[in-house]
């Protein structure tokens, strides 16, 4: 696969890019404006020198992003900001991987093109700030067979997953009650950073938020003005069926999640905080099914708005430039870029 910024996107300028203060970029950016970046209010010690851009009203995009929608200092910009949409996830190994949430990739497989900006990334990363998540990771993973009774190796319980996913059920069925009141939590945060937000194909920048009873599209601009565009009463949201072909475009999305690190991170991570002595395994497999069971009220999410009577491929694809990013975020066990 490759990649490359589609002409008046700029959704990634959204996100509020981290920076770290080894970080060449770090005084740069200062020196062009020293209120451009917003210090991490946090008690963690590895993240005490982590900034993030600063956004317009704390919502908008990045303030250095210029009206068209084109980095205003791109010689300069912050490291997760060159090497978007790609992440890299330090765990027993390190490993990159894509964002989906990116609408920049051309669909032919056969380019490397990743592949080698990958290797330029790597390169790029500040030789202190790579060895000290590179040993601290390596120090977390080492400790885990000690400290978790009946450890499975990373590589071994994504096989297991890999297999669960062949056979497991994909229906509106795994749509728990916990599932819909776990979004609703999502999509009622006061916190305007952790609603559902989605790039569409014509380049609007979309929130999705729950007030009163009332489901609303919000259309953000650059500034942090919004704008409510659509509604649905909450209540009436219902599961659509689902073609054959997003069942399988589903579950093809779900071992790509498998297959990330990160996802076995989170699954030692709870594992860890767990008070009952559950598998490895089951506590896998029941994080995918949740994971699945969210996609499931996003896509039907988006067909209600669109006005759609049954979820299909396409459907499926939409629902997951909406539901990547917010996958990103799920606390794990390691250290991720």
């Amino acid at each position: 696969m490759d990649f490359t910024c589609l002409e008046g996107c700029g959704f990634c300028c959204t996100f509020p890019a981290e920076v770290r203060e080894c970080e060449p970029a770090f005084n740069a950016i200062l020196q062009i404006d020293r209120n451009g970046l917003k210090k991490w209010d946090t008690d963690d010690p590895y993240f005490c020198n982590v900034h993030t851009m600063r956004q317009h009203k704390d919502r908008g995009a990045c303030i250095f992003l210029r009206e068209d929608r084109r980095c205003g200092i791109y010689s300069v910009r912050s490291l997760l900001c060159r090497i978007f949409p790609i992440k890299i996830f330090f765990g027993h190994r390190v490993q990159l991987y894509t964002s989906q949430v990116c609408r920049g990739f051309s669909k032919d497989r056969q380019s490397n093109g990743l592949h080698r900006t990958g290797e330029e990334i790597m390169e790029q990363l500040p030789v202190q700030m790579k060895e000290e998540m590179m040993l601290k990771a390596r120090g977390m993973y080492s400790s885990l067979p000690g400290k978790l009774a009946g450890y499975i190796p990373p590589d071994v319980l994504q096989a297991k997953i890999l297999d669960y996913i062949g056979t497991m059920d994909i229906s509106n069925s795994i749509v728990s009650e916990k599932s819909r009141d776990d979004f609703t939590f999502q999509l009622s945060s006061e916190e305007f950073i952790n609603l559902p937000t989605y790039l569409t194909e014509d380049m609007q920048w979309l929130v999705f938020r729950l007030t009163g009873g009332l489901l609303e599209r919000i259309r953000l601009e650059r500034t942090g003005e919004i704008e409510t565009t659509g509604s649905v009463h909450y209540a009436c949201l219902s599961l659509k069926p689902l073609s054959a072909g997003a069942v399988n475009a589903l579950r093809e999305y779900l071992k790509l999640i498998v297959q990330r690190d990160h996802f076995a991170g989170v699954v030692y991570l709870r594992a860890l905080e767990q008070k009952n002595k559950v598998s490895l395994v089951d506590l896998a497999t029941a994080y995918l099914n949740d994971i699945a069971a969210s996609l499931l009220l996003r896509a039907n999410m988006l067909a209600a708005f669109e006005g759609y009577d049954i979820i299909d491929t396409d459907m499926i694809r939409e629902t997951i430039i909406l539901s990547d990013g917010y996958l990103a975020t799920e606390p794990s066990y390691g250290l991720i870029l």
